[in-house]
């Protein structure tokens, strides 16, 4: 069996990943290099701190985001917006969290069995600060995780500086870059083409085509995807507080690694390449990081869903594996693994997560 995996960000990686171990002959087409697009996201494995986008809450959340500038909304994709309109507070099935609550499980346990055969992408199972300026501020977000379908385990804590934080203790987080390194290494018997695929038409040689393409999905298929742009730093610094921290009032998150902090921010509807903005993340995490050097900047356009969860579907022999959002690193192995059991025929639908997969407007094929 031939497949084609187009896209070398995370979900792709993963998803050559574990056709590679059924046994399958895997070509990887990725247009730059491998990671690109990913590597820019902190690292932090948190599937339980899930947000649905298609709520009057959210956007709410992310006006006031637009008030303080902390988001932008330059462009978004039509068909997006017209679902997500469509679907605002629709609540998921019950079979839909079943599905989620199952990847966010599969998920944490592979990151922490991979950095058991060996821990050479700093991963740390030390727990995530949600850290609040506003006392008001950290009440919702108390309130919001008391709702939650997940019923994730926290603790409210006192940090120096904030009003407040949410510690979630079972959390985990490492660095992008070193795992993407990793995987890549163990892709021994895919064969990586550096080169864009423009159309369907070009893999009608394979058996089984995956499109873990993010946001550029849409170049081959009608899926209701959008762009939220972040950005990424890899600085040299001292930071305040050795665990990860994410500023929910500004969109701000940083990690402390062995060699290195990762500083990330932006929240953009933007599906353009200016990076302007990435320098007022910096300064703002600059309150907790003492920073001495920056070593990069890399940018990333997060695919999102009218309502945040993930896109994976099958149609002839086209597998799609998108749409989670923020929580992209999150789902990814799950992703990986769900994208290759269609791909193999283990499952032909997952149900609520693949009906968003719809070949109406694909590219001649």
């Amino acid at each position: 069996m031939k497949v084609a995996v187009v896209g070398g960000g995370i979900v792709g990686l993963l998803t050559s990943y574990f056709l590679q171990q059924e046994g399958v002959d895997v070509t990887l087409f990725e247009k730059a290099e491998l990671g690109s697009y990913s590597i820019h996201a902190a690292g932090l494995i948190e599937p339980y701190r899930f947000d649905r986008i298609n709520t009057t809450g959210m956007i709410v959340k992310m006006l006031n985001y637009v008030a303080k500038n902390d988001t932008v909304i330059r462009s978004v994709n039509r068909d997006w917006l017209l679902a997500l309109l469509r679907e605002l507070n629709v609540k998921p099935p019950q079979e839909a969290w079943d599905t989620i609550r199952e990847m966010a499980k599969f998920s944490l346990s592979f990151y922490k069995a991979k950095s058991e055969e060996k821990n050479d992408f700093d991963y740390y199972e030390d727990g995530l600060y949600e850290a609040h300026y506003g006392k008001n501020s950290l009440e919702r977000a108390i309130e919001e995780e008391k709702r939650s379908p997940f019923q994730a385990k926290f603790e409210v804590v006192e940090l120096e500086g904030f009003a407040g934080a949410l510690y979630f203790p079972e959390l985990s987080r490492l660095s992008t870059e070193k795992f993407v390194e990793r995987i890549a290494r163990e892709l021994n018997k895919v064969k990586v083409v550096k080169r864009e695929v423009n159309s369907l038409e070009e893999l009608k040689e394979f058996d089984s085509i995956v499109l873990a393409t993010g946001v550029w999905t849409t170049k081959f298929l009608k899926v209701p995807l959008t762009a939220f742009k972040g950005y990424g730093y890899r600085v040299k610094g001292t930071p305040k507080f050795k665990n990860a921290v994410v500023i929910a009032d500004e969109g701000v998150a940083i990690s402390p690694l062995s060699d290195h902090v990762k500083i990330t921010g932006g929240f953009d509807a933007d599906f353009s390449y200016d990076s302007t903005r990435a320098q007022m993340f910096l300064e703002k995490a600059k309150r907790i990081v003492n920073v001495d050097y920056v070593y990069e900047l890399n940018m990333g356009f997060r695919p999102c869903s009218p309502d945040g969860f993930p896109i994976i579907g099958k149609r002839g022999k086209v597998v799609v594996a998108t749409g989670a959002c923020r929580l992209g690193w999150s789902y990814a192995p799950a992703m990986g693994k769900k994208a290759t059991d269609l791909v193999v025929g283990r499952e032909n639908s997952l149900g609520f997560i693949s009906r968003l997969v719809d070949f109406s407007g694909s590219n001649s094929f």
